[in-house]
């Protein structure tokens, strides 16, 4: 029996996040009920869990949940990763009549608005729309349904009680990919860069970020920053964090200014490469789960497409562009240790990592439009929560039983050809 260090990176999607609800409490009782056989064959840990916008979420209720706190000693368990990944998606759904209403009339809207209806575009940054904000406050909508700030503080109630030097013993990490709006940054909120920041962990990279302006910065994780990473900037002004350092054109040179964020989609979706910068290859991951939710082939377009559906293809690619970079990188890694093996430099560090991804089925996957992805419908989320648990039971049996031989990416991103026997949540 062996035990794989695992990092699971969920992708951002709106509300077909709600897959990822399924897939990752799956995940959890699989692996609470591996951990009670565990001669049964192999088994993994959670050593990172990564996401961008709403996987971001979904990312943070697991990690809290699996996070010691001193204030509450149910976390640090996986029985209260799932409580509260459950008490997020139910937070966030609309259940009370003014949220319900609120819900119907968006799907309309976006509905006649998919139809070529011509209606006023909105801005986020309006006085009317903090005033339709305050009149659904007022008609029973919760804070918690209006955004992301009351939303993680209800989720996370405790956050500042969080035991850092025992999640530094746990070897749990957390990253939430967003976009720095002024700089163009692409970020990510690391809890590794939390525990860097208490002297709790050493920070072994080799370049200083405030020394050399890559475009690419590390904060220390949030609350803040999880809701900067869902910010999506059609729809919310963007998250404001105060305090934040910037590098500037002269080298050794910062500057300090309020930082403004948008939904990680535009950036990273979700964060990969980070999770195998440790410092030593041992501690890396063996394997990395993406859970995909925008799929990366499509139905062959009909004649008759429309401008709608130009623009949530458009949607999709743009979520997966960054991801597939970042995975390729990987990959391109994999094959270099193949090739040449890793006991000299530049490769001593590196080690072969498994990437595999988890999926909607096919149907499900072309089916969902870019209009849904705002659907807060309970039971819309208990279907997608219900396939998510379906393909992924499916999925870890396969894992378990295939070992070595079980699909890896880029195969598994693919969905098979209608001739082609389904495989691993393809249809």
């Amino acid at each position: 029996m062996a035990t794989k260090k695992v990092a699971i990176a969920c992708q951002g999607g709106g509300t077909h996040a709600a897959f990822t609800w399924g897939v990752l409490k799956t995940i959890l009782t699989t692996k609470q009920r591996w951990d009670e056989t565990p001669r049964d064959g192999d088994t993994f840990d959670i050593v990172a869990i990564s996401g961008t916008s709403a996987g971001a979420l979904c990312a943070l209720a697991v990690w809290y949940g699996l996070a010691p706190n001193t204030a509450d000693t149910a976390c640090g368990t996986i029985g209260k990763a799932i409580e509260r990944l459950d008490s997020l998606w139910t937070t966030f759904a609309a259940t009370t009549p003014a949220e319900t209403a609120h819900n119907h009339l968006v799907a309309a809207l976006l509905g006649w608005k998919s139809q070529g209806l011509a209606l006023p575009a909105s801005n986020p940054y309006s006085a009317v729309g903090q005033l339709g904000l305050a009149g659904l406050n007022m008609l029973g909508a919760r804070r918690q349904y209006l955004g992301f700030p009351e939303l993680l503080k209800d989720l996370c109630p405790h956050f500042d009680a969080i035991d850092w030097p025992r999640v530094a013993d746990a070897d749990i990490r957390i990253l939430a990919g967003t976009i720095e709006v002024l700089s163009g940054n692409f970020e990510v909120f690391d809890s590794n860069k939390t525990l860097e920041q208490m002297g709790l962990r050493p920070d072994g990279r080799e370049i200083n970020q405030y020394d050399i302006t890559r475009w690419r910065m590390r904060r220390a994780i949030s609350l803040e920053g999880v809701a900067a990473s869902g910010t999506l900037p059609e729809v919310l002004p963007a998250q404001v964090i105060p305090g934040m350092v910037f590098p500037t054109c002269v080298p050794g040179r910062t500057v300090t200014r309020n930082g403004y964020y948008w939904d990680g989609l535009y950036s990273r979706n979700p964060p990969v490469r980070d999770l195998l910068d440790a410092r030593v290859k041992d501690e890396k991951p063996d394997e990395v789960w993406i859970v995909r939710i925008n799929p990366q082939e499509f139905h062959p377009a009909s004649p008759n497409i429309g401008l709608e559906d130009i623009r949530d293809r458009e949607n999709d690619l743009a979520g997966n562009l960054s991801l597939n970079q970042e995975l390729d990188a990987i990959m391109t890694i994999n094959q270099w240790i193949e090739r040449h093996g890793n006991g000299r430099p530049p490769l001593e560090n590196h080690k072969i990592v498994a990437v595999r991804t988890i999926k909607m089925t096919r149907d499900t996957a072309w089916g969902l439009k870019h209009t849904s992805k705002f659907n807060r419908c309970p039971d819309y989320f208990a279907t997608l929560r219900e396939e998510g648990r379906t393909v992924t039971e499916g999925w870890l049996a396969d894992w378990r039983r295939l070992g070595k031989d079980f699909p890896r990416y880029p195969y598994d991103a693919r969905y098979p050809e209608p001739s082609q026997p389904p495989s691993h949540g393809a249809r």
